[in-house]
This record gives C-alpha cells, sequence and structure tokens, in this order.
C-alpha cells in the first residue's frame, strides 16, 4: 500500500507538471493541524454482549505536504493536494459479558488511534471574491502507519484478562475515501489561509470485543470507525 501511495503521488504531480506547459501553473506547500475524530457505530445489540462507546475525544494531528494551483478560468481553479496526514480519535468503552446465569463481568477500556496516511485531494476552488475560495473535492488516503494505545480500566481487577485484552482490539483498513468541503483566505497572491470539513465514507478501523472474539470464536466487530477531522492549514504559493 506504501508503493502504490507514493506511485499514485508520482502521477498526480506528473500530471499537473504536464499542464504548466498549457496554462500558468502555480507551485506551493502546505502546512497545518487536524482536527480529528472517529464516528464510532456499535454493530451489537442487546444485553447479553452489550458494547458501548463513552467519552469520545477529538485529537490534533499534523498535515503537511505540496499543492499545486491549476486556472481553469478567472473563478474556477483545481488544486491537487499530496499531504501527509494524521487522525484518530481517544476514546473509551464499556463492555459486558454473561458467561453463566445471573453471572456477569463489565469491563472498561481506554483507547488511543492515530491513523497516518498519504491523502490525495483533487480539490476544486471557486474564487466569490479577490479574497475569498470556496473549495470542494473529494480525498482518498492511504494507511502508512498506526498506532494504537489501550489501557485497561485501572478501577477493575484485570489480572486474568489482560493478556486477552491488550491484543488485537482495533483492526485497521488501508484506504479512506471521503469529502472535503471548506473555504480558503488569500492574504497575498501567493499567501493563503484553509478550513476545511473531511467527512469520511468508509469504515477505517472496526474493534471486536475480546471475549466474544476468544472465547465464543466470534471474530465480529463490536463497533466499527469512520473518519472526521476539521482541518486548518497555512499555504504559501511559489
Amino acid at each position: 500500500m506504501k508503493k502504490l501511495a507514493s506511485i499514485l503521488a508520482l502521477a498526480f504531480f506528473t500530471i499537473a507538471t504536464n499542464a504548466q506547459s498549457l496554462i500558468p501553473v502555480k507551485y506551493g506547500i502546505k502546512v497545518g493541524l487536524n482536527f480529528s475524530n472517529l464516528n464510532i457505530t456499535s454493530t451489537i445489540d442487546g444485553v447479553q454482549h452489550g458494547v458501548q462507546p463513552t467519552d469520545n475525544s477529538s485529537q490534533t494531528g499534523i498535515s503537511a505536504g505540496f499543492i499545486v494551483h491549476i486556472p481553469l478560468s478567472d473563478e474556477w481553479f483545481i488544486n491537487p493536494e499530496v499531504l501527509y496526514s494524521q487522525k484518530g480519535a481517544s476514546f473509551n468503552y464499556a463492555f459486558t459479558h454473561d458467561y453463566e446465569i445471573n453471572q456477569r463481568d463489565e469491563y472498561k477500556t481506554n483507547n488511543q488511534v492515530t491513523l497516518s496516511y498519504v491523502e490525495l485531494n483533487p480539490t476544486i476552488s471557486y474564487k466569490a471574491t479577490d479574497k475569498l475560495a470556496l473549495n470542494f473535492g473529494p480525498s482518498v488516503s492511504f494507511l502508512i502507519d498506526e498506532d494504537y494505545i489501550y489501557t485497561p480500566d485501572p478501577e477493575r481487577d484485570m489480572t486474568n484478562t489482560t493478556n486477552i485484552l491488550t491484543d488485537g482490539l482495533v483492526e485497521t483498513a488501508s484506504l479512506d475515501v471521503g469529502l472535503n468541503l471548506g473555504i480558503s483566505y488569500f492574504f497575498t497572491e501567493h499567501f493563503f489561509v484553509d478550513s476545511r470539513v473531511y467527512t469520511g465514507f468508509l469504515e477505517v478501523a472496526s474493534a471486536t470485543q475480546p471475549y466474544e472474539e476468544i472465547i465464543n470464536n466470534n471474530p465480529d466487530p463490536a463497533y466499527t470507525l469512520k473518519n472526521s477531522a476539521i482541518v486548518l492549514s497555512l499555504a504559501y504559493l511559489f
């Protein structure tokens, strides 16, 4: 997947470079912050083996890379981007396991997930005024790294289940596809600030309930996660 991401990024900018011979193209750099979160959807209903996400909170990551500014007319532009982008979230979830009549275990876990991507954004821009542009377009992200930190609830005695609970809780997907919507404000012809909202369409991770997977041999996910983010960036066009 890393090799594929590199090939696509190279092709992305090769097309933009070839376009320079026909129209005035500007190249630039872009750096910013992702204020990201994970939209959690539970896939288990009922009381016997219930899973309940709690205390979902955002995570701050970096976004940096290259941008090409290709004018189509006085108002319309295409701004292809290749970015390194970090997304993720911190969250807790509680689950229960009933393994005998009138006998139930309840556990809580603390989780932090960071997903690092190579992100391709063929953004379309409409310049509403000399200073303000409206942006929209798809986003395709290729996972290049992941970091998952898991901590059992310190208030629970989980001595007998620690080995079960600390391994294999989250499985990640190698691809994410979503939509960017945002605005840009130009301080000068070359320098601008960009704000956008990203909504992911694909499930980028899933978490299994440890008892269900190991004891009952049921690997179905207890809940799935999708990316979302607010991105603030500064860009400079040469």
